[in-house]
């Protein structure tokens, strides 16, 4: 049973790391939108290869989600739609079209809607994958392995990233590419959704993604900080969830999601009365 708890802190530290990155980027909703979308990536790449368990699987998911956000900054680059519209408008289309092509051709296989929102992380430990001799869940192996891209590309583009990520004005002048580094960020964004999507479903990817990141927002004050809390928080949701759902036997995905709200609301509310108190004696 452990070994679910390894798939949910693996999966916790690259979805809190991309959250961060997202929230300083004023697009974390965008999570919400390739979480859901990739499923149409997966489908698609499904009628081709006729393979569940196919990589090419995971390459059509994440080409989907970036397809997903290209299409968002089209719409809102026409200065027509706000951000939240498009989003609006792009991810239910997408997911939509994808639940179409699973009710009308797919019914048999193991493709259901339950299993795309809620997970079964409860699972994840009957896929095994053999690596130096030792039989490991599949989920913990790719985990593992996103996780090292995200901390990859975060220290090898962190400046670079910080100054687009803080003021883009500023990085598009002194000669950062950021449409590649968007690029790339967005790229890893989809990634990190689809190795997580049927471990732990598209809902707890997004409270993931979310609620760490916002819950670091309330409580530090630089960019460093903010990234290693965002980890520190979703690895001690990821825990208490774990074993809180083992205690009350109920899912574990949910739980985490109920328990990442929860550690929001508490960080929120002592934040929000720390201020006031600040202010009383200021005034």
């Amino acid at each position: 049973m452990i070994q679910i708890l390894w798939v949910l802190l693996v999966v916790a530290s690259s979805c809190g790391l991309m959250g961060s990155l997202l929230l300083q980027r004023e697009s974390l909703m965008v999570a919400d939108a390739i979480s859901h979308t990739i499923l149409l990536g997966i489908v698609i790449a499904y009628y081709f290869v006729g393979d569940l368990s196919s990589p090419w699987l995971i390459v059509g998911a994440t080409l989907f989600g970036v397809i997903t956000v290209v299409s968002i900054e089209v719409l809102v680059k026409t200065g027509r739609i706000a951000n939240d519209a498009a989003i609006g408008l792009v991810f239910p289309f997408f997911f939509a079209i994808a639940v179409l092509i699973i009710s009308k051709y797919y019914t048999n296989v193991h493709l259901d809607i339950d299993m795309v929102l809620l997970g079964q992380v409860e699972l994840s430990p009957l896929k095994r994958t053999e690596l130096w001799g030792t039989p490991l869940p599949t989920a913990f192996i790719q985990g593992s392995l996103v996780l090292m891209l995200n901390l990859g590309f975060i220290l090898i583009t962190y400046r670079s990233l910080k100054i687009t990520l803080f003021d883009r004005i500023f990085a598009e002048t002194i000669g950062i590419r950021v449409n590649i580094l968007d690029l790339i960020l967005m790229t890893l964004v989809s990634l990190t959704a689809v190795t997580s999507f049927e471990s732990i479903g598209a809902i707890l990817v997004i409270a993931l993604m979310a609620a760490p990141a916002m819950t670091a927002r309330l409580l530090v004050r630089t960019f460093p900080q903010l990234l290693i809390v965002s980890v520190l928080v979703a690895m001690l949701n990821s825990t208490l969830g774990y074993y809180i759902g083992l205690y009350l036997d109920t899912s574990i995905s949910s739980m985490v999601a109920v328990i990442s709200f929860i550690s929001f609301m508490l960080v929120f509310t002592f934040t929000t009365i720390r201020k006031l108190k600040i202010k009383q004696v200021n005034a």
